[in-house]
């Protein structure tokens, strides 16, 4: 839920369900697909050890994570978007929970099965003709790619390597990248999807998938 929104120099600074939070210039600006995932957080009561956000954006989600998880890793491959999340972390004094890394999905993490919960709000829309004259460090906000699945399959390829068995995984996924072809691998690997919400555009449907083991 937005409580408030506002301009400060060539930034958009809303407050977030209590959080307050500031988003620079070329960082992605949190739409439905953060909120799905978001408000999601927010329904939820457990207490959990370790969280990660891979693709921290601003570092809404990681300011999420915090009211659930004793510690946070925030992770972007874009060094402006690792400033934004940590500004903000910084901004809602909450430095001695969350650790902010700059990487590449979760190369820079040792695979050791340790966290409690993962959420992943990827880049998921098929790349397009006009996407090679948008600057590559906005590309990389929403592009996934040839057929928008460049990371999740990457993902899809590692994430167990630091999942806790007992632990969940909250991924977003669209229509316009296959959204099944991400329930068929998940199946196939031995996980059960749950789909936790959904929302239709006329272009798409976002889908929240909740990712356990089965």
């Amino acid at each position: 839920m937005i409580d408030s929104i506002k301009t400060i120099e060539n930034s958009q600074s809303i407050v977030f369900y209590g959080f307050k939070i500031v988003v620079f210039p070329r960082v992605y600006y949190p739409s439905d697909d953060s909120y799905m995932i978001a408000d999601f957080l927010y329904s939820l009561n457990n207490e959990y050890e370790y969280g990660l956000d891979i693709g921290c954006g601003c570092g809404i989600l990681t300011l999420m994570l915090t009211r659930i998880c004793k510690h946070v890793i925030a992770i972007d491959v874009s060094s402006l978007a690792t400033k934004n999340t940590f500004y903000n972390v910084k901004l809602n004094g909450l430095q001695q929970k969350v650790s902010v890394i700059r990487g590449d999905l979760i190369t820079s993490i040792k695979f050791k099965p340790i966290f409690d919960i993962i959420t992943f709000n990827p880049p998921y829309l098929p790349m397009n003709d006009f996407d090679k004259y948008v600057y590559e460090e906005e590309l990389r906000m929403w592009c996934g790619g040839f057929n928008g699945r460049l990371l999740v399959d990457r993902f899809l390829d590692t994430f167990k390597n630091i999942l806790k068995p007992s632990g969940e995984v909250l991924l977003l996924q669209s229509s316009l990248s296959d959204h099944k072809k991400t329930i068929d691998k998940l199946t196939n690997m031995g996980f059960k999807i749950s789909i936790i919400s959904e929302k239709s555009f006329f272009y798409e449907k976002l889908y929240l998938f909740k990712v356990t083991l089965a």
